[in-house]
This record gives structure tokens, sequence and C-alpha cells, in this order.
């Protein structure tokens, strides 16, 4: 099974705001969730996760942005 398969395009984040995919993977991380990050073109960061764990990553992700959005 090829690797896009089994993973998800998440978040994508590019500019500024880049490094805030960097945070939510650290996030991701410390709650056991496993996720990889790719580049598209220059200036933009995608955030992937599995297939089978996108509904964790929504509930970490919405609990991510409430603490980051102050």
């Amino acid at each position: 099974m090829a690797w896009w398969n089994r993973w998800v395009a998440f978040r994508t984040e590019g500019g500024s705001r880049a490094d805030e995919i960097d945070r939510l993977q650290a996030y991701f991380k410390s709650n056991g969730l496993k996720s990889k990050i790719t580049l598209e073109g220059n200036a933009l960061k995608r955030l992937h996760v599995r297939s089978k764990d996108e509904e964790r990553a929504k509930e970490l992700a919405a609990a991510f942005d409430a603490e980051h959005s102050l």
C-alpha cells in the first residue's frame, strides 16, 4: 500500500504561519498521534495524519487551536 493511501492531508499553512505546522505536529506527538510534514513549493507546509486517525487529529487540533488562539 502506498503512503498516500494511508495518510491524509490534515492542515496546510504558509508564510508566517508555517511554523504552526511544526508546533501542531509536536502537540500530536506528545499525545501519541503519528504525523508527517511535506513541503509544497517554497512556502507551504502540509501536515498529514494516518487516515484511521483523522477523527482523533480533529479533536487534538481543536484543543491545540483553543490553547493557542489567545
